[in-house]
């Protein structure tokens, strides 16, 4: 792509953090990246470490949001950087990538159906259980303590605008 914009970022160099605006993405030419939530906190969270060859930031590229996460470079680190004007190139130039982009986003999307009709499925059975008197079982509480947690890890981002 004779117009990419490539940036090289230094070992520990933030890349971007959570709650930023940036409408672009990234993809890794050489060296490693992680993402955090909750960087440099007590709750801090690796999500994910990606390699050469890997992209990030996808999601809000294409949603045009806030950062969820933080990206730190683990080791100098050169990425090219793919904006909403230079998406369209990057997709004629790398074709595969972007089946591979769109491959994750359809992984995530599954993964939330999958949860979300469990935890309809879980609302049903403790209704189920309150409206016969029943004592839930240790298994539907266990579940529900699970998807709660979700929630609230879901909550505390949407209540910070991320």
């Amino acid at each position: 792509m004779a117009d990419r914009m490539e940036r090289i970022f230094r070992k520990g160099e933030v890349i971007y953090r959570e709650g930023d605006y940036e409408a672009c993405m990234y993809d890794i030419l050489y060296g490693s990246v992680a993402l955090y939530q909750h960087y440099g906190t007590k709750d801090e969270v690796l999500v994910k470490r990606l390699n050469a060859e890997s992209y990030f930031g996808e999601i809000e590229l294409v949603e045009a949001r806030a950062r969820t996460t933080t990206a730190v470079a683990l080791e100098k680190t050169q990425t090219a950087v793919i904006t909403a004007e230079s998406f369209g190139a990057y997709f004629r130039d790398k074709p595969a990538t972007v089946l591979s982009i769109m491959q994750q986003m359809s992984a995530r999307i599954r993964e939330l159906t999958r949860l979300y009709q469990e935890a309809c499925r879980v609302a049903a059975e403790s209704v189920q259980a309150e409206k016969n008197g029943c004592e839930k079982s240790e298994e539907l509480q266990k579940k529900r303590n699970e998807l709660a947690a979700i929630y609230r890890s879901d909550s505390d981002r949407n209540r910070k605008g991320e």
